[in-house]
Order: C-alpha cells, then sequence, then structure tokens
C-alpha cells in the first residue's frame, strides 16, 4: 500500500509532477510508496512541502523529455511511470524491462499522435476563414493536444481557437487557456506549467502564416534548428515597434546581448544609440533586429568570443527575419555590416562598393548597407574612428531622409 498520496491540480500537470519529484525523488522514495491522483477541484491539489534535507540532482534533459512524454499520454499510470524513469536514474539503476517497454509504446503512441494532431491542424487552417474563430475536433484520450496548444496558439497568432475532444474542451480567449469537462467550470490553464510537446515546436510552424510579431518572438524562443541555439543562453530576438517604418538588421547578437535576452545593449549598442541619436532619429520608432537570432561563439578559459556566423546559421534563421519584414514592413532596412546585407541582398557584398547609397529592395522598401558599429570600435585609430563614426551618423541620415517628413 502506498504510503504517500501527491494529488496534481489537473491531468497535464506537469509542473507540480515536476515539483513533487523533485522533492520525492531527492529523498529518495520508491515508486511503490508514492500514488498519485488528480484533484476534483484544481485548488484541492495537494503537493509535498520542499524538503531541504532531500537531495539535490540533476537529470540529463532525455530523460525529462521522456518523463514529459509519460504525463502527456493515454496511460493511467502515466505520473509513476514519469517518476519511476527519474527515481532509477536517481538511483543509478536500470528501469525493468518490461516498465521500459511500456515506455516505449507509450512515446511511440504519442509521437504518432503529436504528427496527426499537427497535420490536422495544418489542413484545417489552410480553410479556415481567418475573420471566425478556429473550432476544431479530434479523438483522443491523451493530452498531446494541451502540450500541443501553443503550437495552436502560435500558428493563429494569438487568436481565440477552440479544440473540442471527447471527454473535454481546450480553449484559448486571446488572454488564457481554459480546459473545460463535462460538469466542471473552465479551468485556467498556464501553458508553462503543462508538459513540453513530443516533437521540437518550430519545425512544424508554418511561419509564413503567423501575422502577429509577438507571435514569432515567442516561437522563435523555442527554436533549436541549429547547434548554435543549444550552446547560446537564449534566443534574441528583435525589438521594436510592429509600425516601425525604419528597420536595421546587424549580424548576430553578443556576448552581453545573449545574457540579457535584448539585441544591441552591449558597447557596440551604446555607440549605435549615440550615432542614431545625432542623426535625428528616435530608437522607440525604429526596429532593431539581427540576422542571426543566438550567439556564436567559441570558449576560452576567461570569455566566450565571438564567432562570424556561417551560411548554415543564416539559413536556420532567415525565416524568422523574413517575418520580421513581412509583419513589420519598414519603409527603410539599413544593413549593418556584410553578413546582413549579404543576407537581405541575397549575393556577395563588399561594404566599400554598396555602402551609403540608396538601394531598391525587392518587397519595395530602400536598403542602405553600412557598416556595423562594432567595426567602429575595432579600428586603432583614434582619428580613424572619428571619421568613420561621422561617415556611420550621415549613412544614418541618408536612411532617414527616406522617410520623408513623418519622422522627426
Amino acid at each position: 500500500m502506498s504510503d504517500m498520496t501527491v494529488t496534481l491540480a489537473h491531468e497535464a500537470d506537469f509542473a507540480g509532477w515536476r515539483a513533487a519529484t523533485r522533492s520525492l525523488a531527492g529523498r529518495h522514495i520508491p515508486p511503490a510508496d508514492i500514488a498519485w491522483q488528480v484533484a476534483a477541484r484544481p485548488e484541492s491539489a495537494a503537493l509535498p512541502a520542499p524538503d531541504p534535507a532531500a537531495a539535490r540532482f540533476t537529470v540529463p534533459r532525455a530523460v525529462m523529455d521522456l518523463a514529459a512524454i509519460m504525463v502527456q499520454s493515454a496511460l493511467p499510470e502515466r505520473f509513476a511511470l514519469a517518476y519511476t524513469l527519474v527515481y532509477d536514474h536517481v538511483m543509478g539503476v536500470p528501469t525493468g524491462e518490461s516498465m521500459a517497454a511500456r515506455m516505449a509504446g507509450a512515446k511511440e503512441d504519442v509521437l504518432a499522435q503529436t504528427r496527426h494532431l499537427r497535420d490536422e491542424i495544418r489542413q484545417a487552417l489552410s480553410r479556415h476563414n481567418a475573420a471566425a474563430p478556429y473550432q476544431g475536433h479530434v479523438e483522443t484520450t491523451s493530452h498531446v493536444p494541451e502540450s500541443n496548444a501553443r503550437f495552436l496558439t502560435l500558428q493563429l497568432s494569438f487568436a481565440p481557437w477552440q479544440l473540442d475532444m471527447p471527454d473535454r474542451t481546450l480553449r484559448w480567449t486571446g488572454h488564457e487557456m481554459l480546459r473545460e469537462a463535462p460538469g466542471q467550470a473552465p479551468q485556467p490553464l498556464d501553458p508553462t506549467g503543462l508538459p513540453p510537446p513530443a516533437l521540437p515546436m518550430v519545425p512544424d510552424l508554418d511561419i509564413a502564416r503567423i501575422t502577429s510579431l509577438r507571435a514569432v518572438a515567442l516561437a522563435a524562443k523555442t527554436c533549436l534548428v541549429c547547434p548554435m541555439a543549444a550552446h547560446a543562453t537564449q534566443t534574441v530576438f528583435g525589438e521594436g515597434r510592429e509600425s516601425a517604418r525604419m528597420m536595421f538588421v546587424g549580424e548576430q547578437p553578443g556576448d552581453i546581448e545573449d545574457r540579457a535576452g535584448r539585441p544591441f545593449v552591449g558597447p557596440a549598442g551604446q555607440l549605435f544609440d549615440r550615432a542614431l541619436h545625432e542623426a535625428g532619429i528616435g530608437r522607440d520608432d525604429t526596429y532593431v533586429t539581427n540576422t542571426v537570432k543566438h550567439f556564436k561563439f567559441r570558449r576560452t578559459p576567461t570569455r566566450r568570443i565571438h564567432e562570424k556566423a556561417g551560411p548554415a546559421e543564416i539559413a536556420a534563421c532567415a525565416p524568422w527575419l523574413a517575418a520580421e519584414r513581412r509583419i513589420i514592413r519598414p519603409a527603410v532596412v539599413v544593413m549593418l555590416g556584410v553578413t546582413a546585407a549579404s543576407a537581405l541582398l541575397g549575393r556577395a557584398v563588399t561594404i566599400s562598393r554598396e555602402r551609403s547609397r540608396i538601394i531598391a529592395m525587392e518587397d519595395g522598401s530602400d536598403g542602405l548597407v553600412t557598416v556595423h558599429p562594432s567595426y567602429l570600435l575595432r579600428l586603432p585609430d583614434e582619428a580613424a574612428r572619428g571619421r568613420e563614426y561621422d561617415r556611420f551618423v550621415n549613412d544614418l541620415r541618408l536612411a532617414a531622409t527616406r522617410l520623408g517628413p513623418a519622422v522627426t
């Protein structure tokens, strides 16, 4: 008989399961001593109190990913299976063959259901009238829909939607996620407390159909398409007004930007802000982004040294930059450095030949190529820095003239 009962807030309460597991596995409580149940009312959930004496432990990402898959499966013992997986890792013992086989079968089922759900959503959205809220139906008793609710929300750019299942309804109001079951009041769900989906978010997203800059930015935060994403601290997306008429595009975030999660806030960014001010351009009136959204670096004993983004990284991030341009529709695009210029113009670029002139872009905007602010910081001679800085400011002023009287 179980010595301890853990009561979770709802059927897909991954955050509650994780908190309980951290406490119980740290105290080496065997799986057989724990009963897992779901509260009749969310407010009656009862998790074990954190125990200061519990041993701290780390679990590889692959183990937690599999645990999340167990939690979203249809198996009645899914929370116990997920706990056993972590407990066995903490204790350093192999999971039993029969249980491992049960986990493998559940994983295959969740993966198949995830693919099926996303295929159905994509097909339905291709026929959906964007003027009306999306309402779909799926036949499943698993919790794959909850795990993929964010996928649907991002695809619809945060527009309201509803997904009906045999035993419940999942609904996004445009402001919050609700779970509704027969005879129960709608229950708010925190998307961050749900198990992550069994498949990566970004490769399955139809980025070209997303119309909200906020949705694109959130989708980019889950991007793991290229190796840089696994090493960088976070995705550094663009920043600024969605209605901005002027867009600045650099190469990639640096060390400071990677830690802060914002573009152009390091030394080059501070120089950029000063030049904008001297050119009569308010940064708050612009949109500032990078060709590549993650920091590429090599590590030394004391520092992370910037490395130039290569063709693979530029290609992986191209859909994000394309989405930013499509949604913002700037009148003027200023390309800061050769990486940005080559990516946006689609050809090899030499700064000295392309600089300081207006270029007609394919989308109808005016383009201008200039140096990246970091170039100015690297100049060893103070007189050369002064001359190049003045030239950089003049480039910004030239770009501003293409905006007409709307820019002050």
